[in-house]
């Protein structure tokens, strides 16, 4: 092995200090149950059909599933650089897709530090650019779910859900967290795909039932099946808090 100078392994362990999130709590236990709405509609199923039956384990393989997985999600981009947004499968008309601008707090949606993806009436969409104000450094993705939606698990609140799952409130409507993870429902997984497309590019399964729920098919239940919204982001310049991990920080001091 060759040896790491002092000053090196020192600015190294500054930039782990920076980029890591304080926050950390991988692993992060989550459920992956039965669809409710059948087989068509299993995950796994529709991860096998676009990219190749056993190449991702829907269970065992999203960001935060091992120990030192970043916990939360965040991405980061370059100002300018397009990002793509593909559409995989969308269950119901309802739910609308947006990016926010990540600050450290909840964000507040509507304004100048977010926009619409993909609106809710749409269930098919060809790849969509996405282009962030230049202010924007870091980004992650929401999901506004409309009232009156009980067709889908019989729940007619409204709810937004967050990909940095510490925005999310824990338990059902946020009285409690019933089940793990305690600190803040998991609404998204995130699977890093680069090594069977192309390089930088994440899968996003998404849940529209409130997570913090008991899990199950009734109603009042979120079957955590995390297939009624599935798409990928790609695009040069698009980095995760991943690439920051020990591992690769080493690798730039060989």
């Amino acid at each position: 092995m060759r040896l790491v100078p002092h000053r090196s392994w020192a600015a190294l362990a500054l930039l782990l200090v920076t980029t890591l999130p304080a926050t950390a709590a991988s692993p992060v236990p989550v459920t992956i149950g039965r669809s409710r709405d059948g087989t068509l509609w299993d995950l796994q199923r529709i991860v096998d059909r676009a990219f190749g039956v056993g190449r991702i384990d829907v269970r065992t393989g999203y960001i935060g599933a091992h120990a030192g997985d970043p916990d939360p999600w965040i991405w980061s981009t370059v100002p300018g650089r397009a990002i793509i947004m593909t559409l995989i499968a969308k269950k119901h008309p309802n739910g609308t897709l947006g990016w926010y601008g990540e600050q450290g707090g909840v964000p507040s949606l509507h304004g100048a530090g977010d926009g619409v993806v993909l609106e809710r009436s749409r269930l098919r969409s060809t790849p969509t650019a996405l282009r962030l104000p230049s202010s924007v450094r870091n980004f992650g993705f929401y999901v506004e779910r409309e009232p009156g939606s009980t067709d889908i698990d019989g729940d007619g609140a409204p709810n937004v859900y967050f990909s940095n799952r510490l925005y999310n409130d824990q338990g059902s409507h946020g009285a409690g967290a019933l089940h793990a993870p305690f600190d803040g429902d998991v609404q998204m997984l995130v699977y890093d795909i680069s090594r069977l497309t192309t390089s930088d590019t994440w899968l996003v399964a998404v849940e529209y039932s409130d997570t913090g729920d008991s899990i199950g098919t009734q109603d009042g239940e979120s079957d955590n099946d995390f297939s009624d919204f599935v798409f990928t982001i790609s695009g040069v310049g698009v980095t995760p808090t991943q690439t920051s991990t020990f591992g690769r920080l080493k690798a730039l001091y060989r």
